[in-house]
């Protein structure tokens, strides 16, 4: 013994000694692999944001704009003044409440007391050449642009129009950047990143900075007019820069939105989440875990030399714990048996074997030849009651052929008061096993436990799945609950763990109760 021992730490201070010398190689190699590693996942990790802020952004400014499209909708539906300012107000008071505070709605004010037409304010602009066939009013102007104001800029969406008397007048909406700003602070308060929207001539429509918008970008960014020129939607070119806002350095995307009346761009900016400081601390990290596992190494050699010592203890106790995993396995046997006889007992219903004969002995008067396929339904069901498998699972397609015997037979007591339907292609399945009479306890649970009336039919959906069979009541209890000892459920339960099937599930949602039986594979 003491020979084995010997030789044994020979060959585990060999393999100590070569993980040492792996552990250290390793740790230079990875050491000059971080650098570039992390300069990838930075990039890979803005790239991310900057597609989801682009795309986020880009879809609210969309929809903001598209407002106009409906107007011109509504104006090319209205035959006169009055309709039009109808229209347009029963189409605004329809718009959510969350746009209150963002869009202030520019109707036509001076109709409000029906004034005569030329009391309507009169634009300035150049009419365009007028083309008024089949519609009343004329679209002459669509305008998307920033307008100042006392308190900065607003966004302006503004429609021309001219009525048949060449009068002009407009409506649309206006939007302030300030409210603009705090509308996306809201939508995206929780990103890594951060974007600012400008025209073409570089004035800051949307910042998180607040003091920042109606300024010119080009003035505190690093951003000049050249970089707009011939970039296009798709080129996903990023920068390094120092930002003006976070005042650390950001991976810059550049590109222009996809807006209809409006030329304007983003920049989505994110944090170079690891610095090159960092990256040496995690150089010196590094080397520390390696120098932690290598000794973490010889005490694991220490604990191989005790592992020696104790091998004849090791195999003993690992002999004892077989013994008792055999023990184990016949009580559960044990238990399997019980079970079934418990299982037989509880499925010979003497109440559902009194409604049965009596619904035969109302049946005899009334029709004799179905009387007598009730009264063969109901043999055969009792026969397959006293013939459980001995391993208490059956196939699926003799738990299916019991199942609609069942149902024949509470059909005829409940007629349409209860509707059972099975779903999928029961030869597919058929060769598949589940508890011995799993579908029968279901179905009469939920006869038991639920109304079956005309007035609330009780409806039962058998799926059959790929991986299970699915049965699904609707949810609909009595107003007096019987007792019950859930003997049914615990039975399938109990079934399941015996041949270690954990997916089993039975719950009640949304006024539906619903059991999922998963097939059990026989061996």
């Amino acid at each position: 013994m003491s020979f084995k021992i010997f030789f044994s730490k020979i060959k585990y201070t060999t393999l100590v000694l070569v993980m040492v010398i792996v552990t250290v190689l390793s740790t230079l190699a990875l050491s000059y692999l971080i650098s570039g590693e992390i300069a990838i996942v930075s990039e890979d990790i803005a790239k991310r944001n900057f597609r989801e802020k682009y795309d986020g952004t880009n879809a609210e400014l969309t929809r903001l704009e598209s407002f106009l499209g409906r107007i011109e909708q509504i104006v090319e539906t209205s035959s006169s003044v009055t309709e039009l300012q109808n229209n347009f107000k029963t189409w605004t008071s329809f718009q959510p409440q969350q746009l209150d505070s963002l869009v202030t709605w520019q109707h036509l004010s001076a109709l409000e007391n029906l004034e005569p037409l030329p009391a309507i304010t009169t634009l300035q602009d150049t009419i365009l050449p007028l083309n008024t066939e089949g519609h009343f009013f004329s679209v002459v102007k669509k305008q998307s642009f920033l307008v100042p104001v006392q308190k900065g800029y607003v966004w302006r969406n503004k429609l021309t129009l001219v009525t048949p008397k060449k009068d002009s007048l407009f409506l649309g909406y206006d939007i302030a950047l300030k409210d603009l700003q705090k509308y996306f602070t809201n939508v995206d308060s929780k990103s890594a990143s951060y974007a600012y929207v400008f025209n073409k001539e570089g004035l800051c429509i949307l910042h998180p900075d607040e003091k920042l918008l109606g300024k010119s970008v080009f003035s505190f960014n690093s951003i000049t007019p050249k970089d707009t020129v011939g970039i296009t939607t798709g080129t996903e070119k990023a920068v390094v820069v120092k930002s003006e806002y976070l005042e650390l350095d950001v991976i810059r995307y550049l590109q222009p939105l996809k807006l209809k009346q409006a030329s304007w761009y983003i920049a989505v900016s994110s944090p170079k989440n690891i610095s090159e400081e960092n990256v040496t601390k995690i150089r010196q990290y590094t080397f520390l875990i390696y120098g932690i596992s290598t000794m973490l190494l010889v005490f694991v050699f220490y604990f191989f030399n005790r592992r020696i010592k104790n091998q004849y203890i090791e195999k003993e106790r690992l002999l004892k714990e077989k013994n008792n995993l055999i023990v184990q396995n016949q009580i559960s046997e044990k238990e399997s048996t019980f079970l079934q006889l418990q299982q037989l007992k509880e499925q010979i219903n003497p109440h559902f074997l009194f409604n049965a004969l009596n619904a035969l002995y109302m049946l005899i008067d009334i029709n004799k030849e179905k009387s007598k396929v009730f009264a063969l339904k109901l043999s055969k069901l009792y026969r397959y009651f006293i013939s459980p498998p001995t391993n208490n699972i059956t196939p699926v397609e003799k738990e299916l052929a019991l199942l609609n015997e069942y149902i024949y037979l509470q059909q005829t007591r409940f007629n349409k008061s209860l509707v059972v339907v099975i779903l999928g292609d029961e030869h597919a399945v058929k060769n598949y096993y589940i508890p011995f009479l799993a579908l029968q306890s279901l179905v009469e649970n939920a006869i038991k436990h639920n109304e079956v009336t005309k007035t609330k039919p009780l409806t039962i959906t058998v799926t059959l799945k790929e991986d299970g069979i699915e049965v699904v009541n609707n949810y609909q209890p009595i107003a007096k609950l019987q007792e019950s000892n859930h003997f049914g459920i615990d039975y399938l339960k109990h079934i399941y763990k015996f041949y270690n099937v954990t997916n089993f599930t039975n719950y009640q949602k949304n006024k539906q109760y619903i059991c999922f039986l998963p097939y059990i594979v026989v061996k």
